[in-house]
């Protein structure tokens, strides 16, 4: 028997709902100089949690969905094209650094704005879809290896336009045959690893990263793919729930 480690790929993080106030002072003492707040705190505080414990650390998740609304311009209703302004995140990515880790955004359909502008559905998601690719430049161009999408029911223009190696859409089980008539990778939660059959007999599967993997879920995959092709994916904060997940291992046969 032999024991085998996952990889640790992160999806992003959720805020700290009461970050200690010493942490938060002791933060800024060190980013002067820096425009930063709440948001950029939980950046590099959610970011530190990682890097001990991920192969691929990853910046962000849903609670940037104010610095995304901003860049667009929109707190709920669109009333005129994206404004697309950069200095939001730039400010964010000049107090942290995200070289060689992916970015966690909430997907443009996740956003919950009202089209009072374009006043057409597809039009208004194709609008989405190009403000989505000019962030993620700025991301990619600022060090971000890769853009993660959170998404409860993605629209089918975005998902065909935000593809490709360089995102990676992590949605609910119910959603999965719609990322991957667009893409090869797919993040299954630990639950749903028993669908990877029925989903390899309809989609070609390149990469799956099992989200809070356990044990069952990695050997469910280990009957479908070889171990370089499997991933351990994390959404979580705290330093011990990164340790956790990194140190998983299984027992298989030679």
């Amino acid at each position: 028997m032999r024991e085998i480690v996952f990889p640790l790929i992160s999806l992003g993080s959720p805020a700290e709902e009461m970050p200690d106030a010493a942490d938060v002072a002791e933060w800024i003492s060190k980013i002067k100089g820096n425009t930063a707040d709440i948001i950029t705190y939980n950046l590099q505080s959610s970011l530190s949690a990682q890097k001990p414990h991920a192969a691929e650390t990853c910046a962000g998740g849903i609670f940037y969905t104010p610095r995304i609304k901003d860049v667009l311009g929109f707190e709920d209703k669109v009333t005129q094209d994206f404004l697309l302004d950069a200095e939001p995140i730039r400010d964010d990515l000049r107090a942290v650094k995200i070289k060689h880790s992916g970015f966690a955004l909430p997907a443009f359909s996740n956003l919950n704005l009202t089209d009072a502008y374009y006043k057409d559905s597809e039009e208004f998601f194709a609008a989405g879809a190009d403000a989505y690719k000019f962030i993620s430049r700025e991301l990619r161009d600022n060090g971000a290896c890769r853009v993660v999408l959170h998404a409860d029911f993605p629209d089918d223009l975005e998902l065909e336009v935000l593809r490709g190696r360089k995102y990676l859409w992590s949605v609910p089980d119910s959603e999965l045959e719609r990322v991957l008539e667009m893409s090869r990778d797919i993040v299954v939660d630990f639950k749903s690893a028993s669908r990877l059959d029925e989903l390899l007999d309809c989609y070609q599967i390149r990469y799956v990263y099992i989200r809070d993997a356990d044990s069952e879920a990695l050997k469910t995959a280990l009957n479908f793919f070889d171990k370089e092709y499997i991933f351990t994916a994390g959404y979580g904060d705290g330093s011990e729930y990164w340790k956790n997940l990194s140190e998983l291992k299984i027992k298989a046969e030679e």
